[in-house]
């Protein structure tokens, strides 16, 4: 929590109201009242401050003196802001301040003021400070939205993917943006993926899916030599992630690039090398593909090679066309398939191709030999074994068969020639000799067959021998010809179905050439195989289609069965030998679990007896059975009756372990009731009500994704054979599919162009999400579920607020929602009058936790439940000074109580926020009206509620008015607030100093003061003090000009202060206005008074002339005004009747004289009073002479010289 200490010193110039400091006050408030004295200039005319969430923040300003020295003090009207600087000690200063935000949240605006108030006057500096989100820094400046983002993605990829896994990117995500949050936390799992950046900027629609388009849409090449290179040019259209598998088909091909980046492209273009390596290519065509894809993109690009369409290539492919067919030929006169005859002129004529293609082909010649033989042609085939023997000796016409081959095919053929049983037995050890050396060439081994006695006589030897060629890697259907006929002359050799008699069998059902009595023989061992065989199978599955008897169908069934097979093709023997009612153990398990579930097949009635008395199917295909059974009751009422007990175990069990299929879902919908809802089979049910399933249209995705909306935990599940099924709470929940990368997609859920799928709601959890919630207490999505849902309208309210409070202490969910779940936790216990409760949840409340809302209502209940000194607590450290303004004015009246009303910075401070929101009781204002200091108007603010609540303000008055008299500030209760202060017994020293400012305010400077301030001055005289001399210049001036008013106690005091001020020998104009001071103004009864207001340091001349009524004139005088106090002059002259007096006054002050005032005087004949002397006698004879009243003159004249001889003789001096 934030706390700053601030220090207790005095608020005022003045300081303290304490003897010491009254006294202080005094003697600096003797004789000086600021004339003109100065002023205070500032740096800045606002400060505006914008810091970060969390942030605190410092700075300064400048404070300039114009005139004068300036003491003082600086304070803040937010508690925020606290000064570092607080006092103001004569010259210039830099205010130093620290705003402490760390409590304040983004988009808050703080507003208040500096507050000056120094000897120079007082002043308010106003700040604003702007709490603003944290925005991701780039090269191109802060982020502070997605339209930022985006803008940098396009200019800037790769900083944009590393901005977006920053940990205050989710920062930006406020306002309209906010919406966004869950996609963004499902996208930002996987840090540095650039794809899920793409996909995100393409999901809020910042950007275009990317597209791509390949510049050739085939490629071809002819005969290339060594190694050669072709081009495939891919553009693209957009900007984002770019990663592009690239896979090539044909061994011949191959490609540097296993993928494609946004490092390949130049601009919108990329070139892909592809290599062609002439050593992997055949003759002819060469077909081969180039494919670039991604789970969002397949492109291909189909490759073609030809290599020797002629030459000597096309010769030797068209050399191993003609071999293959004679071979061909053979094999169908071996099987009796053709005739010799047809054999023969078949033969002939691809010999002659053969021979046609190379006259030096020695097999060639050898073939046409044999045919010749065959013909009895034997001179002719004699010739043609010598022409092939020079051939052979000289190695030519090989066509890379080995010589021995060759050699041993050459004296096979002689043999026949000769007919010599002796060369036979010496071609044959020959032959022997060759196969020793070359046990693999089989060709070798099979002529042999034909020139060993052994092997042709006797059947075993010959079939051991055929046998020994396969195991060594013989294939050629010759072998299997030879081995085929031994069957079929005694089938009784078929003793075991090992590998080379399946070899054999499979040959001889391939050609059609397998006897019934070799069928036969073989089904009799079929019966007693141990173990699944393809071969066996694939002959039993043959012969079936030939002779569909019973009896294959269940050694098919059986063979099937030990196999293990449960495929589709599996399914459809099952499915026969079910209709054929074969008894075959197992069978009806095989049949069901062979069956493809995404099918909708009929089951026999058999097949649901079988499964009624025992089930040892694992849980989907039971599901299937019990899941058709459920559908089709209706037709078996009975049969169902009996399984109806099983079902319902089965699903009970089901849902305990958490099973989920479409056949699962429907089972659970239409046999789940609340009696099978319990402790067991809530907890899976809270997922499995929510069920949903994914099918996808493509591979490559590995996992189903789900984003709740207020829980910061993703829930993963597997994707098997590209289905997968998930819970999802609510329509607002976020899918994603992921890939092996971490790749994630969000378009084909949205029903857009990315990865094709379908998504199928599998459960209603309405019906039975009531039940469930009962038992379920540690399932954070399902309370999240029914937190934002209405599926439970009648759920008690115990119920709810458990569920708030397990929301409230789950660390999984967002701070949000446990935030708003703790509001509604406080208001529920509060209304519901829950109020040990509501102590023990507050007292184990951490405002770390909160946010600023949740912070203030907290602090609210403890408020209302008593517990002050913690709410106080959280409202000084987290900064709460918007609580609400009747809870503040409870909790700062309390703790002012508690304190026993000693003084308490921070406590004055929230005191004063109190009475600033217009919310305060006569405890804050007791409390302000003995501590406060700040502004004289607030000041005074505070003084007139205080007096509305009858509550004692004798010390802030005081306070006030002190502060008043140093900084000059004026507000228009002045005068009452002096009244009221007076009358709860003033300090006299500060009654007299407040009466002086007030007096020389009035006299000097024009103000308007009330009478009180007179008779106060009055009571000052009567009581002995001694009264300043501007307060008696005052007073006598005020009853000057307000004679209505004079009593007889003011015109005492008045004719006490002007005999004073007369013996300081100050005369004034003024005095002359009061009745009955004729002997004590006798001095100044005949005089005139010019009076000047200038500087109170300046030097005022007055230059006059006087001018006679004859028209007479005297040159200009200059004389220097007598100075009265505080800047006021005074000059007086003796004017007679007619004469006039023109004059102007110069002021000067700092060697610099200037013209002030200018005016003329006359002397009148009817003067303001009567009045009397040698002065006013003279005037009075002027003015009858002017008149022509020459009787009158002539008393006057005898009048005057009466008086001057009577002075003359009783005032001589001696």
């Amino acid at each position: 929590m934030q706390d700053f200490t601030t220090r207790s010193d005095p608020y005022t110039p003045c300081g303290e109201s304490s003897e010491e400091g009254v006294s202080q006050f005094i003697q600096t408030m003797e004789g000086n009242y600021g004339y003109d004295s100065g002023s205070l200039d500032f740096s800045c005319t606002k400060i505006e401050l914008t810091l970060q969430q969390g942030e605190c923040c410092e700075g300064s300003f400048g404070i300039e003196v114009r005139g004068g020295r300036a003491l003082g003090q600086v304070r803040s009207s937010d508690p925020r802001m606290e000064c570092l600087t607080r006092e103001l000690t004569g010259g210039d200063e830099e205010i130093a301040f620290c705003f402490h935000g760390e409590q304040l949240q983004a988009g808050q605006v703080v507003r208040g003021s500096f507050y000056i108030v120094s000897s120079l006057g007082e002043y308010s500096l106003p700040y604003v400070v702007t709490v603003s989100g944290s925005a991701p820094q780039s090269p191109m400046g802060p982020v502070k939205n997605l339209f930022h983002f985006a803008n940098l993605a396009k200019e800037n990829w790769e900083e944009a993917v590393s901005l977006f896994y920053a940990p205050d990117f989710a920062d930006i995500l406020v306002g309209n943006d906010s919406q966004y949050y869950t996609l963004y936390m499902g996208l930002s799992s996987n840090q540095g993926n650039a794809h899920n950046v793409d996909a995100f900027l393409t999901a809020i629609h910042k950007k275009q899916p990317m597209e791509y388009a390949l510049g050739e849409k085939e490629l071809e090449l002819e005969d290339p030599v060594g190694m050669t290179e072709l081009e495939v040019n891919l553009t693209r259209s957009g900007w984002g992630a770019v990663c592009l598998q690239v896979t090539v088909e044909g061994e011949f091909l191959f490609t540097e690039k296993q993928r494609i980046t946004n490092d390949d492209f130049m601009g919108s273009s990329c070139r892909l090398p592809v290599f062609v390596d002439h050593g992997m290519l055949h003759g002819g065509r060469n077909p081969g593909r180039i494919t670039l894809w991604d789970l969002e993109h397949r492109l291909t690009v189909p490759v073609t090679v030809y290599c020797g369409r002629g030459g000597a290539a096309g010769a030797a492919r068209e050399r191993k066309r003609i071999l293959a067919r004679l071979m061909e030929h053979y094999q169908s006169m071996r099987l009796k398939q053709t005739s010799t005859a047809i054999w023969l002129k078949e033969s002939e004529k691809l010999v002659e191709e053969l021979t046609a293609l190379d006259e030096q082909d020695v097999a060639a010649r050898l073939f046409h030999a044999q045919l010749l033989i065959t013909n009895r042609r034997y001179h002719e085939a004699e010739w043609l074994l010598d022409h092939a023997l020079d051939l052979l000796e000289q190695g030519e016409g090989l066509y890379g068969a080995e010589p021995g081959t060759l050699e041993a095919y050459y004296l096979y053929l002689t043999t026949l020639v000769r007919q010599d049983a002796a060369y036979t037995a010496q071609a044959a050890e020959r032959v022997r000799r060759i196969y020793q050396d070359q046990p693999g060439q089989w060709r070798v081994a099979w002529l042999l067959l034909y020139l060993a006695e052994e092997h042709y006589r006797v059947p075993g030897v010959r079939w051991s021998f055929l046998e020994k060629q396969a195991e060594r890697g013989c294939s050629s259907p010759v072998l299997y010809i030879e081995a085929l006929q031994l069957l079929h002359m005694n089938p009784a050799m078929l003793r075991r179905l090992g590998s080379f008699e399946l070899q054999v069998l499979v040959y001889g059902d391939k050609r059609k050439a397998l006897s019934p009595e070799l069928l036969e023989q073989m089904y009799y061992l079929a019966e007693r195989a141990r173990e699944y065989s393809p071969q066996l199978y694939a002959l039993l599955r043959s012969s079936y289609g030939i002779w569909p008897q019973e009896r294959v169908l269940k050694e098919i069934c059986r063979l099937l069965i030990k196999g293990g097979k449960v495929t589709p093709e599996a399914f459809d023997w099952y499915r026969r030998g079910v209709e054929a009612e074969l008894r075959i153990t197992r069978l009806y398990e095989y049949y069901m679990m062979a069956l493809d579930l995404e099918q909708e097949v009929e089951l026999p009635k058999t097949v649901l007896l079988y499964f009624s008395y025992q089930n040892n199917l694992d849980y989907a295909h039971s599901a299937y059975l019990y899941r058709y059974l459920q559908q089709h009751r209706e037709e078996y009422i009975d049969l169902y009756a009996g399984y109806r007990q099983q079902m319902e175990q089965f699903v009970t069990e089901q849902i305990r372990r958490g099973h989920m299929s479409r056949d699962l879902a429907y089972l659970y919908r239409e046999l789940l009731t609340e009696d099978m809802i319990g402790e067991q089979t809530a907890g899976p049910l809270a997922r499995m009500i929510f069920a949903h399933e994914i099918r996808l249209g493509a591979p490559g995705i590995r996992k189903v994704v789900v984003c709740q909306p207020g829980n910061q935990m993703e829930t993963l599940y597997p994707v098997t054979e590209e289905r997968a099924w998930f819970a999802l709470y609510g329509s607002d929940c976020l899918v994603l599919l992921e890939d092996e990368e971490g790749g994630r997609y969000v378009q084909g859920l949205q029903g857009g162009a990315g990865i094709p799928c379908t998504l199928e709601k599998l459960m209603v959890p309405g019906r039975h999400i009531g039940k469930v919630a009962e038992w379920v207490e540690d399932s954070p999505e399902l309370d999240l579920y029914l937190y934002y849902s209405r599926e439970l309208p009648e759920e008690s309210g115990e119920r709810q607020e458990a569920r708030w409070l397990r929301i409230w202490n789950c660390g999984e969910l967002e701070s949000g929602v446990r935030r708003e779940a703790c509001l509604k936790l406080m208001k529920a216990y509060y209304e519901t009058d829950q109020v040990q409760k509501l102590d023990a949840f507050l007292e184990g409340l951490s405002g770390e936790l909160l946010g600023r809302q949740e912070r203030l209502e907290a602090a609210r209940y403890m408020v209302i439940r008593g517990n002050y000194e913690r709410a106080y607590e959280w409202l000084c450290g987290y900064g709460l000074y918007e609580l609400d303004g009747r809870v503040m004015v409870e909790l700062v009246g309390q703790m002012i109580q508690r304190r026993e009303y000693i003084l308490d910075e921070q406590l004055l401070k929230l005191a004063e926020l109190v009475f600033q929101g217009k919310k305060y009781d006569g405890i804050i204002l007791r409390y302000l009206c003995l501590h406060y200091r700040g502004p004289s108007r607030e000041m005074r603010d505070v003084w007139k509620a205080a007096r509305s609540f009858d509550v004692d303000c004798r010390e802030l008055s005081e306070r006030l008015l002190m502060q008043m008299l140093v900084t000059g500030s004026y507000v228009g209760e002045q005068e009452e607030i002096f009244a009221c202060y007076v009358s709860q017994g003033p300090r006299p020293e500060v009654a007299a100093a407040y009466l002086s400012q007030t007096a020389h305010d009035y006299y000097v400077r024009g103000r308007e003061a009330r009478p009180e301030v007179f008779r106060e001055i009055m009571r000052l005289r009567q009581r002995g003090e001694p009264v300043q001399k501007v307060c008696k210049l005052a007073y006598v001036k005020y009853y000057a000009e307000h004679g209505q008013e004079i009593t007889e106690e003011v015109w005492q005091t008045a004719r006490e202060f002007i005999c004073q001020l007369m013996e300081e020998g100050i005369r004034l104009k003024d005095f002359l206005a009061y009745q009955g001071m004729d002997r004590e103004l006798a001095p100044i009864m005949d005089r005139t008074f010019i009076e000047y207001r200038g500087h109170p340091d300046g030097v005022a001349r007055i230059h006059y002339l006087l001018s006679q009524e004859n028209g007479d004139e005297d040159l200009y005088v200059t004389e220097e005004m007598r100075p009265v106090y505080g800047g006021v002059f005074s000059k007086e002259f003796v004017l007679f009747f007619g004469e006039s007096l023109q004059y102007y006054i110069m002021e000067e002050r700092g060697r610099v004289e200037q013209l002030m005032e200018s005016g003329e005087l006359q002397k009148g004949d009817q003067p303001a009073r009567e009045q009397e002397g040698r002065y006013a006698r003279i005037n009075d004879m002027a003015v009858s002479r002017k008149i022509r009243d020459y009787l009158a003159l002539d008393q006057q004249m005898e009048e005057f010289y009466r008086t001057e001889y009577y002075n003359r003789q009783l005032f001589r001096l001696r």
